[in-house]
């Protein structure tokens, strides 16, 4: 009896053992079935999701290719014919219009518009450049010469104009230009078309050379630091003070030449100094031919704007105390030589603390390099001073304007 309730109770187990392994059996078929299915599908999708990374890929490739491509046609692309009208009107004071009786219809038009042709764009991109320059003062931005602002405008819309034609709406875009004649300086210049780009945009980025020139050479530069001036300032009773001077007649140096440049842009001497009393004259001859006998002494419209331009430039920009009226007839030669020398100096002081500022920091350091250096070492004492100097250099001469190009 006792064995018979032991047989059943290990017959008992026995059925159990094989219920659970039964169970445990069942979802490792339902896992494997599962693991089968998954891999099915990932063979079905895998076609599609790699075709989606070479769909991304290549468009991806386009871009850059178009992009390349674009920009390489805006620096190289002719116009035919461009122009675009100077607004004398835009400086308070100045009125150019002719009489009723005038047979000019578009005084402005005919007296400012400017033509050119077989201009590439960045020919014009850099001539819109210089034209635009703006000067920073008490946190707004003024134009230094208004009268040319539609250069620019008349320059964004044809670059636009020509994005549309080659890219059509395959693309969003931004065009940009930028150029500062003295690097972190209050005068700088741009232009902007499109709008802003996501950080994942196509990006090419060009220098392109300026029509104006940086009139001193590295030669003058150097000057300070012959030979025999740092032998001498090494060997004083204060070497950190000598070096500091020497540097600051390096800058000196620097700064007369991003003045001048500047300068000739802001206050053309050359043409002013040419508007003798014979030339305006025969302009206001010229004038009357065109106007009627009645208006014989007008004042020439070209010379109002002139002698508005200077007013805005000697007392809106830099604040002069010199008094032009736009009502002149002739402009005199004395006040021409001394505007240019007031702004040419109040230009150079201004960069020169600029530049002063800006590489403090790194002068003060390659001071202390110099001084610490061994008397005999004069060819590290050289290159501690090249190193510098050229940096100081490319801050006054940035050596072009930046064009940037992103689509997406």
């Amino acid at each position: 009896m006792v064995q018979e309730k032991r047989f059943k109770k290990k017959l008992q187990n026995v059925i159990n053992d094989l219920s659970a392994n039964d169970k445990a059996f069942s979802s490792s078929i339902d896992a494997c079935l599962f693991l089968i299915l998954v891999s099915i599908s990932a063979v079905i999708l895998m076609p599609s999701i790699a075709a989606d990374y070479q769909y991304s890929s290549a468009h991806y490739i386009s871009a850059q290719q178009m992009d390349t491509y674009l920009l390489n046609t805006i620096m190289s692309s002719t116009l035919e014919e461009y122009e675009y009208t100077l607004e004398p009107g835009e400086l308070a004071g100045i009125d150019v219009n002719l009489s009723q009786n005038s047979i000019l219809q578009d005084t402005a038009r005919t007296l400012f518009t400017k033509e050119q042709r077989h201009r590439t764009f960045s020919d014009l991109v850099a001539e819109g450049l210089v034209l635009g320059l703006v000067m920073e003062k008490d946190g707004t931005e003024k134009a230094l010469n208004p009268m040319t602002q539609m250069q620019r405008t008349e320059t964004e819309k044809q670059i636009a104009a020509h994005l549309e034609r080659t890219i059509g709406q395959r693309y969003y875009y931004r065009f940009e230009a930028h150029w500062q004649p003295v690097t972190g300086h209050n005068i700088r210049s741009g232009m902007t078309i499109g709008d802003p780009a996501p950080d994942n945009a196509i990006k090419q980025k060009v220098r392109i050379s300026m029509p104006v020139i940086y009139p001193v050479p590295m030669e003058e530069i150097y000057a300070p630091f012959n030979e025999t001036g740092v032998y001498n300032a090494f060997n004083s009773n204060d070497p950190e003070s000598e070096f500091l001077h020497m540097f600051g007649k390096s800058i000196e140096v620097v700064s007369s030449g991003c003045a001048e440049l500047i300068t000739d842009i802001v206050f053309p001497y050359d043409y002013l100094s040419s508007l003798n009393g014979t030339e305006i004259a025969v302009n206001s001859e010229q004038l009357a031919f065109l106007t009627g006998p009645q208006c014989k002494g007008c004042s020439s419209p070209v010379m109002q704007s002139v002698l508005g331009c200077m007013n805005y430039t000697v007392s809106g920009l830099y604040g002069l105390n010199v008094t032009i009226s736009p009502q002149e007839q002739s402009i005199g030669l004395d006040l021409v030589d001394m505007v240019h020398y007031m702004i040419l100096e109040k230009n150079k002081d201004q960069i020169s603390a600029h530049i002063i500022d800006f590489h403090a920091d790194d002068i003060n350091h390659t001071i202390a390099l110099m001084c610490n250096t061994s008397a005999t070492d004069n060819s590290t004492r050289n290159e501690l001073v090249i190193n510098r100097l050229d940096a100081i250099y490319r801050t006054a001469n940035p050596g072009g304007a930046d064009i940037v190009l992103m689509i997406w």
